[in-house]
């Protein structure tokens, strides 16, 4: 980023792409699991989840359209909560810092003010930075694990060796999220009249789905949340899967960024 930005007017009513409309919950959804807490410090940060959203849309880190971004990092938010996700302290900070920087580029600003700073800038930076490190973070990783992969003969040249295929992309907890919002707006609504069942616990759903993934093979998380009938189960689900990613009992991977994510027993990975 210039030390100096190119200051973009930003229209107050700046209106959202179509692909980044804000989630809104079915009407009188409610979790009713409020007794059920997962820590989101066990996945990832604030700056994590602002990364994502930017990737996805595919927007220009160098000039954020603010009004959109805000909208979808608050609409994450709404969902961690609704899910009874622990919101770890800073992701309330950023979600401040995001408010605060769209309510100074819609003040009115005097035209001989030219030269003042981009209300952006630092938050650009520590994203820039950020993304650098997670980038240099990654590589190492990369070599840790391409390492781990190599099987050596002995007395065999190094130069000798033969790799394993790459393995896919691991997905994070934000495209987990997203793969959630997608089942809950395709859940069909309920019959007018619905038999009572006893209400299973988080504990009885997460034995179900490691059974559903003992036979060792990669399966799609949409097909695993498709399976459920209510609201109420869907997040049930969700929230086991989240718990088994957290204890590492399964694992994730996708394809390519933003593609299906494929889900496995980690015994079996």
């Amino acid at each position: 980023m210039s030390d100096t930005p190119q200051e973009v007017p930003e229209s107050v009513a700046e209106p959202a792409p179509e692909a980044s409309r804000s989630f809104e919950p079915p009407k009188g959804f409610e979790t009713k699991f409020r007794g059920l807490a997962l820590h989101l410090s066990a996945f990832d940060g604030p700056l994590d989840l602002l990364l994502h959203l930017i990737h996805e849309q595919k927007l220009d880190i160098l000039n954020l359209p603010m009004a959109d971004v805000t909208r979808q990092y608050m609409d994450y938010l709404a969902l961690m909560e609704e899910l009874n996700l622990e919101i770890a302290a800073e992701f309330v900070a950023m979600a401040a810092q995001l408010l605060q920087i769209k309510s100074r580029l819609m003040l009115p600003r005097p035209p001989q003010e030219t030269g003042e700073e981009d209300p952006r800038e630092a938050l650009v930076q520590r994203l820039l930075d950020y993304q650098q490190v997670k980038a240099a973070a990654m590589v190492l990783s990369d070599r840790e694990s391409d390492w781990q992969k190599i099987a050596f003969a002995p007395g065999m040249d190094l130069d000798d060796h033969k790799r394993v295929e790459e393995e896919p992309i691991r997905a994070t907890l934000f495209d987990l999220l997203g793969a959630y919002r997608e089942a809950l707006m395709r859940l069909l609504p309920p019959p007018p009249v619905e038999v009572r069942t006893q209400p299973k616990t988080l504990e009885q759903r997460v034995m179900e789905v490691l059974r559903d993934l003992q036979d060792g093979l990669w399966k799609p998380f949409q097909g695993l949340l498709g399976q459920a009938r209510s609201r109420e189960e869907l997040v049930l689900t969700f929230l086991a899967l989240l718990e088994l990613v957290r204890t590492g009992r399964i694992a994730l991977v996708q394809g390519e960024a933003f593609g299906e994510i494929r889900v496995k027993a980690a015994e079996a990975a």
